[in-house]
């Protein structure tokens, strides 16, 4: 062990002179605390890929809407390659992180249906997008949610808090049943009952202790 009587600094190192004022370190045999250097950890090189993989779809997605605009003709198929582009780029952040797989298959569903609405937008072709695809994602992933609380009641709160955000966007297919934008209304009102009715046994079904529990995750 090393000292430095300037800085009052101890060295576990075999260093002559202190790394702050240059004075030459002393001998101690004592045991304070002391200070250790870390070892250089070399950066990894997958998030330079992860980092490089990103560029590259942003890139792409610029690079197209630019050829698109310097044709004169309308931003058709830029749109549809930029949407493409964004969806690599979000499902790339949701499959590159551990996480609950359930979580991951809700964000998935979810990103995959508003992928296929603004790809419908890009072409102006969206009206089977909003009253088919996005309805059924939805209601489809809540059923999936609910079937697994009932068969895994023991780790219920890990799919909770997802049913509970897909029940709230369940209402949206409803919202637009009523401004008139959908164009087949029954995949709307199937997905806008089931997320009421979720909701509802959300708040009126669990027992005390889920209660409690729920207002303990989400600090209420």
């Amino acid at each position: 062990m090393r000292y430095c009587k300037n800085c009052h600094i101890h060295y576990d190192t075999d260093l002559d002179h202190c790394m702050f004022c240059n004075q030459e370190l002393e001998k101690n045999e004592e045991n304070p605390s002391f200070y250790k250097f870390s070892f250089i950890k070399k950066k990894s090189r997958a998030k330079f890929f992860y980092r490089f993989f990103i560029f590259l779809n942003i890139i792409s997605a610029l690079v197209s809407i630019y050829v698109d605009y310097l044709s004169g003709s309308p931003l058709s198929w830029s749109w549809v390659v930029a949407v493409t582009n964004g969806y690599i780029i979000v499902m790339f952040l949701l499959m590159w992180p551990a996480s609950l797989w359930t979580s991951r298959l809700s964000k998935i569903i979810i990103v995959s249906g508003l992928t296929i609405i603004l790809l419908g937008l890009a072409i102006n072709d969206y009206a089977w997008a909003i009253d088919y695809v996005f309805p059924f994602a939805i209601l489809m992933n809540m059923i999936l949610l609910t079937l697994l609380i009932l068969l895994n009641r023991k780790k219920w709160f890990e799919y909770f808090g997802n049913l509970l955000i897909l029940a709230i966007i369940g209402l949206i297919p409803g919202l637009l049943n009523l401004i008139d934008i959908t164009t087949v209304t029954w995949p709307s009102s199937a997905t806008f009952t089931y997320a009421v009715v979720t909701l509802l046994g959300i708040f009126i079904l669990p027992s005390k202790s889920s209660r409690e529990e729920f207002k303990r995750r989400f600090h209420i």
